[in-house]
């Protein structure tokens, strides 16, 4: 659980879900919030209980990722956006196939690209893993910078 870190007004967090539906296996979504802990119920109660139309339906979701010390909402919203479309990103469109990925694997990668980036590189994130299972190693030539801490 979260709430250790969570105090209101300061926690600002992208996280990555992962849908466990046989059905959606493998969909991924990438989200904001301020409170993790009530955000992923939100995505499991579906799209009228306050989660997003595209996780509607298709959980049960597992908030698998956090990423988080974001100085304020609009610096993690700038982050949640270029994360959610690197094609439209100039920082980041040299890095997608033509074709749209949409798999934890590829998630994971733009992430590790994002994070020793300007304008990211120089924030004070930290990485979380939330769930050991989905957990995987930078590779070592796109390991985040030596100030951002990995987290479990």
């Amino acid at each position: 659980s979260l709430t250790h870190i969570h105090k209101e007004g300061q926690f600002f967090g992208c996280y990555l879900l992962c849908s466990l539906n046989e059905k959606y296996k493998g969909r991924t979504y990438i989200g904001f919030t301020v409170n993790p802990n009530r955000r992923i119920k939100q995505h499991n109660s579906g799209y009228n209980k306050g989660g997003a139309k595209r996780t509607s339906g298709k959980g049960p979701w597992e908030m698998v990722l956090i990423i988080h010390g974001f100085p304020n909402d609009i610096s993690a919203l700038r982050f949640e956006w270029a994360w959610q479309n690197p094609e439209k990103s100039v920082r980041l469109k040299h890095l997608v196939p033509k074709t749209k990925q949409y798999s934890f694997q590829f998630k994971f990668s733009i992430l590790a690209e994002m994070l020793r980036i300007g304008p990211w590189c120089r924030l004070p994130l930290t990485i979380r893993w939330l769930k050991q299972e989905w957990r995987r190693e930078f590779p070592l030539n796109k390991l985040p910078p030596n100030h951002m801490s990995i987290e479990f």
